[in-house]
C-alpha cells in the first residue's frame, strides 16, 4: 500500500502554491498598500482640526552660517579617474564642509519633525523657518571661491530647499521670514546656473550637473521661479539622455573602481529631480524610453553584486565601509523611486535599510515617501 505522501512526491505542486511564488506575492501585497502613502516634499496645509492647540518644540540656536567656502577635491590630482583619495586632502576637505553638513542634518531633522507630527506641530515648522531665516539673513553660501565649493553648494541647496518645501504650507508662519528665505534660496539657485552653463568639461555633464540641477529645481519651486526650476529639470535631462541601454552612464563608468558608487551618486539627484518635475506635469521617469528606470535597475542589481561594473571597468569595485553593505543614506533616493515604480527587489533592499535618510534630499525619505518607520 502506498503511503499518504506518495502523491505529493510524484506530483509537482502548482506554481501558485510554491514557496518562492508565495514569497513574491507577500512582497507584492505589502508593496501595494505601503507605497506612495507619504506626503512627499509638497506637504499640504493641514485641516484646521489637525493642528496642535498648544504646539511646543525645543528649537535650538541655529548653527553659525557658512558664508565663504573654498574647498578642493579630496582625490589625488594625478589620478585621471578621480577614484583614489588623498588622505591629507580628504581631512582638509572634511574639516571645511563639516559645519555645512551639520547644519543640513539638523535642518532636515526639524522639518521632518513637523511632517511626522500628527496633529501638526506648527512650532516645529516655525523652528525650521527660523533656522533658514538665520542663514538667509547672513547671506550664507553666497561666496563660493572654487569649483568644488560650487559643487558643495549644489548639494547643500538641495537639502535647504527641500526642507523648506516640507514646512512652507504650515499655518502661522511669519510671511516676512518666508519671503526672505525664498529670496535667498532663489539667489543660491541662480549662483549655480552661469558657472555650470559655462562649464564645457566633464563636470558640466556628469553627476555635478545633475546635483546643480536638483538644487536649482528645488530652489526654483520653493521660490516660485519657473525659469530656475526649468533649468534644473533640463539639467537632469542631460543625464537622462546619456543613459545607455544597459542602464549605465558613460561618464560615471570612467570612475574606475568607484564606477558603481558614482552611479548610485548620480541616480540620487536624477530620481529626486524627477519627483519634483512631476509637480510641474513633467514625467522625467518616462523620457528617453524610461531611461531613469534602466539606471535604477542597474544600480539596484549591483548593490550586493558589483560583478557587472567590475567586468565593464576591468577593476575591482571599492567596497562599502563598515559591514560591506551600502549605507542607507546612499540609497535614500530609492524610496522615492519605489513609491513610483514598486519593485520586489527594491523592497527587499529597503526593508533592510529603513528608515533611509539623506540631508541632501530632504532627510527621512521613508517618512516622506513610504510613511512607515
Amino acid at each position: 500500500m502506498r503511503d499518504a505522501n506518495w502523491c505529493m512526491r510524484r506530483v509537482a505542486l502548482p506554481y501558485a502554491l510554491r514557496p518562492s511564488f508565495i514569497a513574491i506575492i507577500l512582497v507584492a501585497a505589502s508593496m501595494s498598500t505601503a507605497h506612495a502613502q507619504g506626503p512627499g516634499y509638497f506637504v499640504p496645509a493641514p485641516a484646521k482640526d489637525n493642528v496642535q492647540s498648544k504646539p511646543k518644540y525645543e528649537c535650538e540656536t541655529p548653527d553659525a552660517p557658512v558664508i565663504t567656502l573654498d574647498t578642493q577635491s579630496k582625490y589625488k590630482q594625478d589620478d585621471t579617474q578621480r577614484a583614489t583619495i588623498d588622505e591629507d586632502a580628504e581631512e582638509t576637505y572634511t574639516e571645511a564642509v563639516e559645519p555645512l553638513r551639520v547644519y543640513g542634518r539638523n535642518l532636515v531633522k526639524i522639518a521632518n519633525a513637523y511632517v511626522k507630527s500628527n496633529p501638526k506641530n506648527t512650532a516645529a515648522a516655525a523652528c525650521a523657518l527660523t533656522w533658514l531665516d538665520a542663514w538667509a539673513s547672513a547671506n550664507a553660501m553666497t561666496d563660493m571661491r572654487s569649483k568644488q565649493a560650487q559643487f558643495n553648494l549644489s548639494r547643500a541647496l538641495s537639502g535647504f530647499a527641500l526642507a523648506y518645501l516640507q514646512i512652507r504650507n504650515a499655518p502661522g508662519l511669519a510671511s516676512d521670514q518666508k519671503k526672505k528665505v525664498e529670496t535667498w534660496l532663489k539667489t543660491l539657485g541662480q549662483q549655480l546656473v552661469a558657472p555650470m552653463d559655462k562649464n564645457k568639461g566633464t563636470s558640466g555633464r556628469n553627476n555635478h550637473r545633475y546635483w546643480a540641477g536638483l538644487g536649482a529645481t528645488a530652489a526654483g519651486l520653493a521660490s516660485d521661479d519657473k525659469q530656475l526650476a526649468r533649468w534644473g529639470i533640463d539639467s537632469a535631462r542631460i543625464g537622462l539622455a546619456q543613459i545607455a541601454p544597459d542602464g549605465t552612464l558613460p561618464l560615471e563608468m570612467k570612475r574606475g573602481k568607484r564606477a558603481r558608487d558614482y552611479h548610485i551618486f548620480a541616480a540620487d539627484p536624477l530620481v529626486t529631480t524627477a519627483e519634483l518635475a512631476r509637480s510641474q506635469g513633467i514625467d522625467l521617469y518616462a523620457e528617453h524610453d524610461r531611461a531613469l528606470h534602466r539606471l535604477v535597475d542597474r544600480v539596484l542589481g549591483s548593490l550586493d553584486d558589483p560583478s557587472f561594473f567590475e567586468k565593464a571597468t576591468g577593476t575591482k569595485q571599492e567596497a562599502y565601509p563598515g559591514d560591506g553593505t551600502v549605507p542607507s543614506s546612499r540609497i535614500a533616493w530609492l524610496e522615492i523611486h519605489q513609491s513610483r515604480r514598486p519593485s520586489p527587489d527594491a523592497e527587499i533592499m529597503l526593508n533592510k535599510k529603513r528608515p533611509t535618510s539623506s540631508s541632501e534630499i530632504g532627510g527621512n525619505t521613508t517618512l516622506l515617501f513610504h510613511d512607515a518607520e
